[in-house]
């Protein structure tokens, strides 16, 4: 029956799925008859009690609310409710025992969403009842003998019957799309066997699975009994219902009731089977001829053997990962091997390792596919189909591995290659994914009555749950053998050690690009610069010994020696802002950090562009307000400084100004440089401090590094820098700390 773990869907009706899950089974405002209810509030008067408290307790309703609960039971059991509630101690101290108009009655207390509920059921005089140690304890024995899931099966629902009584115990499992399957029975010889059969998802409303996550044991009496009210039908502090979340003897959903009576059920009791805070399953309890009381002592017991039973199954699960895992270790270690050894990419290579990539995961094919790539091995779905399923899960945006058995339902698309690739399992590496298909299973599943039957509704459109329970046959198609949690973890351990695979490459060609930097950059930094050198030296003295004035021939020559110097002069102003651009973005950007006086630095920095200023006629304003000494290397923060005043200058129109402003702001000091230029245009704002960034119709013959290099300075030093523009002109600012970092 392990198709169902493929999302295997119903064709059951929206009055069925939907209208079912919003029952509010939790707030029915009755119970079961056979215990009473009490609310009471803080001060230990009753607010709320259920009508039957006659029948138990011979006390009217009106005599009951609002009077204390020592009133209504004995004081002495009233003072041990209001101790068990003080020191929250409910969990441990039920059931307590009640004395109540000369009776006792097992006492239930428990406080849930702001309301404190005492319920209490007759404890009959079990001196003539057996002892239940013993066979309990036989119980207990063989459930943790058992060796296999289907031996424990066998063994809870042989045991559950001994012990309870009840005519019909079943093992019963949930599927991944919510159905369930009866994977063992202990019943009457002359009962109607359940074995084998399955039930759609809408049997157990969603609503009605977080009620059993939260309660371990649901008994249901009698379902011919008329429940009693709670009165008043209120809260009189909330005016809500009264939350029954927790509640023993909570009354049952009129929709449950008829479900039981058309299968022929009378009473029932079921006991969850809870596995890492998932609804595993239920051990399910059925009465055909009459109720079944289930003492309460009884009960604690049968709810000890379901959490028993949910260890078992989680030990199962456990020791079955755990040997696929050790026989999957070398498997995995060989395709990492592959894919370290391969020159293409990691995921191409684990195709040319058929055999141990389809062993894996007990797949029939696989593929890799990737930009304008496909490669695949075994039985894989044409090359078409594999790029559309490709394109759908890269749209999902999950990295996470995905995986289904029902992969022509998921994505119809697919359904035409059903019998390659029924089921899916694939994750994704940047520029590729793999893909694992499993091929179509056809089985035939019994279920119990036809799940695509329409659901029939009451006069007022309620849903009214299904009468035929007879065994109904339906041929299952387009779905593969279901992925294990251990298949699963098997992708995620081979995603992982690609993407280990595919970092250490991609750490290797950075490493070996950053090796080919260096080397370039001690080419430059020494084979060229020095021979620029000389050219400077060399050109320098000749302008020297060339007359200023003299024949046309001599003229010529000066200009061209003059040229030549500029041009040594770019190219070494190029290669040095080259070396500091592979510094800064290697993060080994050197600082010599000393005591600075920030006047004397912001001082020089002035003077240094005075003539730039007066070629231009240009007003260089200073506004420097209290200057401290900071700890800087004050020849990179000057080269910061020279560039911003320079390019200021350099799109200040001619007598226009360029103001220069300090000042101490949140342990920093600030420094900002605003021309009355013509601005920066807004879609440039955000990339003025890029590499090679430079203005558009720029005719400068600047190399675009300026800027960059300079955020570079101030950021290594821990400080910012900013740009701001308007039509009156640009600004722009930088920030230093005043205190070097590790103060």
């Amino acid at each position: 029956m392990d198709w169902r773990d493929g999302r295997h869907s119903r064709g059951t009706t929206m009055v069925d799925l939907t209208d079912c899950d919003r029952e509010l089974v939790h707030i029915p405002g009755t119970i079961q008859s056979f215990g009473v209810l009490f609310a009471v509030d803080e001060e230990m008067k009753v607010a709320q009690v259920s009508e039957n408290v006659t029948d138990h307790l011979s006390l009217r309703v009106d005599d009951v609310l609002g009077r204390p609960l020592a009133e209504s039971v004995d004081p002495a059991s009233a003072d041990e409710v209001r101790a068990v509630l003080r020191e929250q101690r409910w969990l441990d101290a039920n059931p307590l025992s009640i004395g109540a108009r000369g009776k006792r009655f097992d006492g239930i207390v428990h406080r849930h969403d702001g309301a404190t509920i005492l319920e209490l059921e007759p404890n009959p005089d079990t001196r003539d009842e057996p002892s239940i140690h013993h066979p309990f304890r036989v119980a207990l024995l063989r459930v943790q003998r058992a060796s296999t899931l289907s031996e424990l099966a066998e063994v809870v629902t042989q045991q559950m019957r001994r012990l309870t009584g009840f005519e019909r115990v079943m093992f019963y499992r949930f599927h991944e799309d919510g159905s369930g399957s009866v994977d063992a029975e202990a019943r009457d010889a002359a009962r109607e066997p359940y074995l084998g059969l399955c039930y759609p998802a809408s049997d157990i409303p969603a609503q009605a699975r977080q009620l059993y996550l939260r309660n371990w044991l649901r008994l249901i009496f009698d379902a011919d009994e008329t429940p009693a009210r709670i009165v008043p039908a209120l809260r009189p502090d909330t005016g809500a219902p009264l939350d029954l979340t927790f509640a023993v003897l909570r009354s049952v959903s009129p929709i449950h009731i008829e479900y039981m009576k058309n299968m022929g059920v009378r009473a029932s009791m079921s006991i969850s089977l809870i596995v890492r805070d998932r609804l595993w399953g239920l051990i399910s309890c059925l009465n055909h001829t009459g109720p079944r009381r289930v003492t309460q002592r009884m009960r604690s017991a049968c709810e000890f053997m379901g959490r028993l039973a949910s260890l078992q199954i989680a030990a199962f699960e456990d020791r079955e990962l755990l040997t696929l895992r050790a026989s999957r270790r070398a498997t995995v270690g060989a395709l990492q091997h592959a894919m370290k050894e391969a020159t293409d990419g990691a995921l191409a290579a684990l195709v040319a390792q058929p055999k141990a990539l389809l062993e894996l995961v007990d797949a029939g094919g696989a593929a890799v596919v990737g930009d304008g790539t496909l490669v695949t091995c075994g039985g894989a779905p044409p090359a078409d189909v594999i790029r559309a399923i490709a394109q759908w899960l890269d749209e999902k945006g999950d990295r996470r591995p995905f995986a289904s058995a029902s992969l022509g339902i998921d994505f119809p698309p697919a359904l035409a290659s059903s019998e390659l690739a029924s089921g899916l399992l694939s994750f994704a590496l940047p520029g590729a994914r793999l893909m694992w298909f499993r091929p179509e299973i056809i089985q035939t599943v019994q279920w119990g009555g036809d799940p695509t039957k329409p659901v029939d509704g009451d006069a007022a459109g309620r849903p009214r749950p299904r009468r035929s329970f007879a065994r109904w046959k339906e041929e299952v198609r387009a779905r593969s053998r279901p992925w294990t949690p251990s298949d699963l973890e098997a992708a995620d351990e081979v995603q992982r050690r690609a993407t280990e695979v595919d970092i250490e490459r991609r750490l290797a060609s950075e490493q070996r690009a950053v090796r080919a930097r260096e080397e370039v950059l001690a080419v430059v930094s020494h084979d060229l610069r020095n021979p620029l050198s000389v050219v400077l030296l060399e050109a320098g003295a000749l302008l020297e010994e060339l007359p200023k004035t003299g024949d046309e021939r001599s003229h010529k020559l000066r200009q061209s020696m003059e040229r030549i110097s500029r041009s040594a002069r770019r190219m070494n102003a190029l290669i040095k802002d080259l070396l500091d651009l592979a510094k800064i973005e290697a993060k080994t950007f050197p600082l010599e950090i000393q005591s600075v006086e920030s006047r004397d630095l912001l001082a020089d920095a002035v003077i240094d562009a005075q003539p730039l200023a007066d070629v231009k006629h240009i007003s260089l304003v200073t506004e420097l307000n209290e200057l401290p000494k900071i700890h800087v290397d004050g020849h990179r923060i000057s080269q910061v400084l020279s560039n911003l005043l320079g390019n200021a200058i350099k799109f200040t129109p001619e007598g226009g100004s360029v103001t220069l402003r300090t000042q101490r702001l949140d342990g920093t000091l600030s420094v900002s440089i605003a021309d009355t230029g013509r601005g920066i245009a807004p879609e440039d704002l955000a990339h003025v401090f890029d590499r090679y960034w430079r203005p558009k119709g720029s005719t400068s013959d600047g190399t675009g590094l300026g800027l960059y290099i300079a955020r570079g300075i101030v950021d290594a030093h821990g400080g910012r820098v900013r740009a701001e523009s308007s039509p009156q002109g640009a600004t722009f600012s930088f920030t230093l700390p005043l205190k070097v970092r590790g103060d």
